[in-house]
């Protein structure tokens, strides 16, 4: 009863939204097939062309959102407000919780030592800029750190930290350890690199000038279905920004995709004068860019002798259709299979559950505090059950099979 009555809501809300939207459409000047990309606005069980246009039209919305763009995919205050927006829900970018890197590869960083409210929730940083509690660079004695590189869903967007995924881990290893019967001073950090909008090569530079010196025990490279259209917008903000391109592997596929300085060029607003043309030029390209983060990320574990391992997290509806996301997964599998690393799939995560019980809003397809918790549940239930990953983190014990665990691990 109480799903009926949940979906009955749902669809009453979706019904509210959709008017609504469309009032907004008649006021605002929206770019074509924004709409459709939205939730709201198309149903998660969408056909499979719907959906990789949504995946498109979503660099517009992180474009939004991070950026704080108002042009071409950046969504009007008026429309986000008439979807059901409260007052005091600011874009990430507005928030004051990030500051830009003048003509700089990484572009942006969380600030240290932040104490705001971001969507309504509480938002921490600690000294280093992780949306995580405290922690020494120096590695206390008998601790086992875990480096987490990733973007948004990673970072606990929308949710407190003590409430996202990485952050749970965290506890979980340190009572299983207990459990275990390690000596007291068997102890796990989660330190959690993750930073909304990071594309892949935020991540491998995020780990070179910053996770690195933490002196982590194994990392993990966090992957979405929206990896591709990340790259997109930072590379273009790497051109907008005049920054260096760093990697020599970035600048060879800059040049075998034939972009030109004239391209590169800013207009009076300060935007790429051949942004589309660059887009299309570069869309070729994403997957072997990829392919070189994961290669140049493997090397440095290895030379620093770091297991490194990938996740792939869904976010809320939008990664439900398991025929639309095969493509993508398939190509992560078989990156990750070049390198010999592990890959966790937890795309099925939140699958045939309403997305209304699991997103931050109506409006936002994050996952809430309850989804962290399932990813939570389903990366444990993955590590428990992988001999090879359970003995890193707790040498000489045994994995257990998955008919055995509790649907909810303490």
């Amino acid at each position: 009863m109480a799903l009926i009555q949940t979906t009955s809501l749902r669809a009453a809300r979706i019904s509210m939204l959709q008017a609504a939207a469309l009032v907004a459409i008649s006021l605002l000047p929206i770019p074509s097939g924004w709409v459709k990309s939205h939730r709201l606005l198309a149903s998660a069980t969408s056909n499979p062309s719907d959906r990789a246009d949504a995946d498109h039209h979503a660099t517009g919305y992180y474009e939004g959102l991070v950026g704080g763009a108002e042009g071409p995919g950046g969504r009007g205050e008026l429309t986000l407000k008439l979807m059901g927006k409260p007052n005091g829900w600011v874009r990430f970018n507005d928030a004051g919780v990030v500051r830009h890197l003048k003509a700089d590869f990484l572009h942006f960083e969380l600030i240290p030592k932040m104490d705001s409210v971001l969507f309504s929730q509480p938002f921490v940083t600690n000294s280093h800029g992780m949306h995580s509690p405290e922690v020494s660079v120096e590695k206390p004695p008998g601790v086992f750190r875990i480096a987490l590189l990733g973007a948004s869903m990673d970072m606990g967007w929308g949710v407190k930290y003590q409430d996202d995924y990485a952050y749970q881990l965290e506890g979980w290893l340190n009572t299983h350890a207990q459990h275990q019967g390690f000596s007291s001073n068997r102890k796990f950090e989660v330190l959690n690199f993750a930073v909304a909008a990071y594309s892949p090569l935020q991540r491998l530079e995020s780990f070179r000038r910053k996770a690195k010196e933490f002196k982590p025990d194994l990392v993990i490279f966090s992957s979405t279905m929206l990896d591709t259209r990340l790259s997109e917008i930072h590379l273009c903000d790497a051109f907008r920004i005049k920054a260096d391109l760093t990697y020599d592997f970035v600048k060879e596929v800059v040049q075998r995709a034939g972009i030109t300085d004239a391209e590169r060029q800013l207009d009076t607003r300060g935007e790429l004068k051949g942004k589309e043309s660059i887009k299309r030029k570069l869309d070729p390209y994403h997957w072997e860019l990829y392919d070189d983060v994961v290669t140049t990320l493997a090397a440095d574990c290895r030379a620093s002798n770091i297991p490194l391992m990938m996740l792939i997290i869904p976010r809320v509806g939008k990664d439900a259709d398991p025929s639309a996301r095969a493509e993508s997964v398939g190509r992560l599998q078989a990156i990750a299979s070049r390198h010999a690393l592990p890959i966790y799939d937890l795309l099925d995560t939140f699958d045939e559950i309403d997305p209304a019980e699991l997103e931050i809003a109506a409006w936002d397809d994050h996952p809430n505090a309850l989804g962290h918790h399932r990813l939570f549940l389903a990366l444990t239930h993955k590590l428990v059950t992988d001999q090879d990953r359970y003995q890193l983190l707790f040498p000489g014990r045994k994995a257990v099979a998955e008919s055995a665990l509790p649907h909810d691990l303490p």
